[in-house]
């Protein structure tokens, strides 16, 4: 079968046996270098696509889908209007309103600050992640299940965490103080609004930062707390069959709303500049959670440059037992170029050499890297086992296992890395070969 020289040459001189067995050594070195980087590069990124995916699900579960607002007044009246608009979207599956505002709750003389939730348990059960999970109390006493009607039942009612509950030393039927973020202007002063509120359910979502920092309240109790005009709302939540479509489902709420606020236009005869429907704004829960996925992309790119400095040092192997090989076969070489091989060929054969062994590190690393990802979980329980200690306590991580996911893209890149890079070490050692004069090298021979 016909090989070109310098690829026959250059295989013998990767697989001969060396006079120096410091040569052969480094040879190993490299190699293991190579794949030593390439497999921790897989397993740490596959890790860190599984973060990112445990993150995105765990957000997608406890936030809104998506939301309309008015960024003009701040308030939403004619929300019941704009559920039938958002359902008539297939991806649509649930709509309701709620206001929103912030405040510091204090019982038991510890204070904590809270997201308050109006909700209106007509609508709230379609679109809540926690409407499985309130506990009530009976009338015999007894804890049982609930729904958000509950906060009907009882004037200034209000639904706190299990969690938040234990911290604050509370329980159904005990009484919290809300200060919320408005001031009352009287003669004696300013002072924050303060309200009493009956604790009249329990939830409990499971993602520990939702279940201390945010508390419910009835719709209307709401409006009043925070003075929001008569039957208005600060929005509409949305859910979403497929939340991964979030974008696409905004935008075309966007364009029926802009359309449905034209029409208003034209049938009411209103300036442009004094319609409240066209500010009218549809957010997702990717605008949400933007920083924390822009923060967990430039940690990956940051993980990856830095894995990458290991199969650098390992190029650095690559270089050092090229120069030594050319000095070993410096007589050899100017056998070839007596013979008539030009001096690209004789670069070619050693450039051939290097190249091998970056191709061969990277195709152990791969091979390593894909077992270790794909068998991650597997391998922190056997240490667990091993240690005789939990690695991961559920109780203080939101996981109980490493996730990994392994993506094609990722592997080719890192391999692609490491072959360029191993490409690139031999172009000094094969230069310095091909500069090699017959003359010089053979006089002494």
């Amino acid at each position: 079968m016909f090989r070109p020289l310098p690829l026959f040459i250059g295989l013998r001189y990767t697989a001969a046996k060396r006079k120096n067995n410091f040569i052969s050594f480094i040879s190993f070195v490299s190699i293991g270098g190579i794949a030593l980087g390439v497999m921790t590069m897989i397993v740490v990124l596959s890790v860190m696509n599984g973060f990112q995916k445990e993150v995105a699900e765990r957000s997608i579960a406890m936030a809104f889908h998506n939301q309309i607002l008015n960024d003009r007044t701040g308030h939403i009246a004619e929300w019941e209007a704009l559920i039938p608009i958002a359902k008539a979207e297939d991806n649509v599956i649930g709509g309701a309103p709620f206001i929103e505002g912030q405040g510091l709750i204090n019982a038991s003389g510890l204070m904590l600050p809270v997201q308050v939730y109006g909700v209106d348990p007509q609508y709230e059960a379609e679109v809540s992640p926690i409407a499985n999970t309130i506990t009530i109390q009976d009338d015999n006493g007894q804890l049982t299940e609930g729904t958000f009607d509950i906060l009907s039942t009882q004037p200034f009612g209000v639904m706190i965490s299990q969690d938040m509950a234990n911290r604050l030393g509370v329980r159904i039927g005990d009484y919290i103080s809300l200060i919320t973020s408005d001031i009352n202007v009287t003669v004696a002063g300013a002072t924050p609004r303060m309200k009493r509120l009956k604790v009249v359910a329990l939830f409990r979502a499971g993602v520990y930062e939702y279940d201390i920092s945010n508390i419910f309240v009835n719709l209307k109790d709401a409006g009043i707390l925070y003075r929001l005009p008569k039957e208005s709302v600060t929005g509409v939540r949305l859910k979403l069959a497929e939340p991964m479509k979030a974008r696409e489902t905004a935008f075309y709420l966007q364009t029926k709303l802009q359309d449905r606020a034209q029409m208003q236009l034209q049938h009411q005869g209103m300036n442009e500049g004094n319609n409240v429907e066209e500010s009218y704004a549809v957010y997702t829960w990717v605008n949400q959670f933007a920083a924390l996925f822009k923060m967990i992309e430039i940690e990956k790119i940051s993980m990856f440059l830095i894995m990458s400095m290991i199969v650098a040092v390992a190029v650095f192997n690559v270089v050092s037992m090229l120069v030594m090989v050319v000095t070993e076969k410096r007589s050899e070489i100017a056998i070839l170029r007596t013979l008539g091989l030009p001096p690209r060929k004789i670069m070619a054969i050693f450039m051939v050499q290097g190249t091998f062994i970056g191709f061969f590190g990277a195709v152990i690393g791969i091979i390593l890297g894909l077992l270790i990802a794909f068998n991650v979980a597997d391998i922190v329980h056997w240490i667990e086992h091993l240690v005789g200690k939990t690695l991961f306590e559920p109780s203080i991580y939101p996981i109980s296992e490493i996730p990994s996911i392994v993506l094609f893209s990722d592997v080719a890149t890192i391999a692609g890395i490491a072959f360029l890079l191993a490409s690139l070490a031999t172009l000094y050692p094969a230069w310095k070969a091909s500069r090699t004069q017959p003359a010089e090298a053979l006089r002494y021979e």
